[in-house]
């Protein structure tokens, strides 16, 4: 068992034994702590990326596509909801009404093809 693991997570069974000896409590620390690092330095070359602007950029290994979308506006539902169920309802009051969300933009990255 220790060797599968140690075989799938790409680590020597001696890491294996040790983690295993591990109080639970440090090793969920000690992932998170490590999670927290990889998220920061996901933000940075997410940053790095979008600044390159829209379109698909590649690297050695992977392929980034940067994508904007669009603001979008939308109805808030308990607002119309309660507003239809009083009849005599007109075109401003849906105006005042509509919501705008901010757009944003994303950022897909996927294994290149070999040729």
């Amino acid at each position: 068992m220790n060797a599968q693991i140690a075989y799938l997570n790409r680590i020597s069974l001696a890491e294996v034994e040790a983690i295993r000896n591990v109080n639970p409590v440090d090793a969920l620390g000690e992932i998170r702590a490590q999670i927290a690092a990889l998220k920061e330095s996901e933000e940075i070359y997410l940053a790095q990326i979008k600044e390159a602007g829209v379109g698909s950029h590649d690297g050695s290994l992977f392929r980034a596509t940067v994508s904007a979308v669009a603001d979008r506006e939308s109805l808030d539902p308990k607002a119309m909801e309660a507003k239809l169920r009083e009849l005599g309802v007109d075109g401003r009051w849906f105006t005042r009404n509509t919501k705008t969300t901010a757009g944003y933009v994303t950022v897909r990255v996927t294994a290149r093809k070999s040729n």
